[in-house]
């Protein structure tokens, strides 16, 4: 077996990076799809436990011994059955070896997240205003939420997963559902829920915008409601939705009516509608949303139904190489019924100086080469003292 070794965090997005060039340069298959399989094969040989023998090292058995460990991984949830391998053996082996020295299971998923991260982020290159969260700030922004045992949490564009394996991460006795019309993305999710120990059914190919019984399709809280008669909203949103694309229908939506809405604001209107009252929200915007004076009707409409407990202002930075768009992370807490805004509400206002990536997109980490030099931890503690502040007032 080949020699492991401690890997540090850019040294995962460099594997995923090799992956993607043998199979790009060596088969004309989909080299999303195939990475995959050869990622999900190889969480299923080391829940397995066959370290006697190499993964997929037998040119002659290694197509065979794939599909097998697909077969079981497919019994484990952790794909769909039927899955098959499309590469030749001489590929197969290439990448396996690739993967040889990597443990996906170890260090809470980190690795296997890392490589998820680069494939999907890769497959949607930027598309309808789509930005992966990094992982950094994905964990910060939990911990101000404190979801604990029992909540339910919830992401409605989930992507690949990262507020709710992290979600995970800090309460693994809460309740973890996520949504997205990106069908790669939610497969991703999907592993990385089952990889988590969770139902991968949790994580559903959803419409998040569609409102019940108002259009053709299955809403959230119709499928939440197939799945729990009882089901009157979440306890938490965690979420960064798509700022721009095609929004279809704005049929039923409040800030809708008379004037033209962007796909962030609909995602605004429908998160605060899926969660129950008292619920918290922790949801990454344009900074014009809570900011630009276009938008004074949006923030009078949400200070009249969430109390916003904070809004902290990501470095511009902080989505490269994707976009330099500045965003904000709206943190709060819903309203038991809409309010005129009292004139003695206060916000947490926290600007970040160090966003932890380059103008070039590289994350910059400390001496250790592990930690993220930014600030936003800065805000954890002052933002969860606020939500005790408040928490008489909603």
């Amino acid at each position: 077996m080949a020699k492991r070794h401690t890997f540090f965090p850019h040294d995962w997005q460099t594997i995923a990076v090799r992956l993607d060039e043998i199979i790009s340069a060596h088969s004309g298959e989909d080299a999303f799809e195939e990475a995959l399989k050869l990622l999900v094969a190889k969480l299923a040989y080391e829940r397995g436990g066959e370290p006697g023998r190499g993964f997929l090292a037998d040119h002659d058995r290694a197509l065979d011994e794939g599909n097998r460990l697909l077969q079981q991984a497919a019994r484990q949830g952790l794909i769909e059955p039927g899955a098959i391998l499309r590469l030749r053996p001489p590929e197969i082996v290439r990448c396996a070896a690739v993967l040889g020295s990597v443990h996906l299971l170890a260090q809470d998923l980190v690795g296997l997240d890392a490589m998820f991260e680069f494939m999907v982020n890769k497959a949607a290159k930027g598309q309808k205003g789509q930005y992966f969260t990094p992982r950094y700030v994905v964990a910060d922004v939990v911990r101000m939420l404190d979801p604990g045992a029992r909540h339910l949490v919830a992401d409605p564009a989930c992507g690949s997963g990262g507020f709710l394996r992290h979600a995970l991460l800090h309460a693994p006795r809460c309740f973890v559902w996520g949504f997205d019309q990106d069908a790669r993305a939610v497969r991703v999710a999907r592993v990385m829920l089952a990889a988590s120990g969770q139902p991968a059914s949790r994580i559903m190919l959803a419409d998040s915008l569609a409102l019940p019984g108002k259009a053709d399709v299955l809403a959230i809280e119709d499928l939440m409601r197939a799945h729990d008669a009882s089901f009157r909203g979440f306890d938490m949103i965690l979420t960064n939705p798509p700022f721009a694309g095609d929004v279809g229908t704005t049929v039923g939506y409040e800030l809708a009516r008379g004037r033209h809405v962007e796909r962030d604001v609909l995602f605004i209107e429908r998160c605060v509608g899926l969660l129950r009252p008292g619920g918290r929200l922790a949801m990454i915007l344009p900074h014009n949303k809570l900011g630009g004076k276009a938008w004074a009707h949006l923030r009078k409409w949400l200070l009249a139904r969430v109390r916003v407990v904070a809004v902290l202002g990501l470095g511009r930075n902080t989505f490269q190489p994707h976009t330099s768009q500045k965003a904000c992370v709206l943190v709060g807490q819903k309203r038991v019924r809409p309010t005129v805004l009292a004139p003695d509400e206060e916000i947490l206002f926290f600007i970040s100086e160090r966003d932890g990536k380059d103008t070039r997109g590289h994350i910059c980490y400390g001496p250790d080469g592990k930690t993220v030099v930014h600030d936003l931890a800065e805000a954890v503690s002052l933002v969860r003292d606020r939500f005790k502040q408040v928490a008489e007032a909603i």
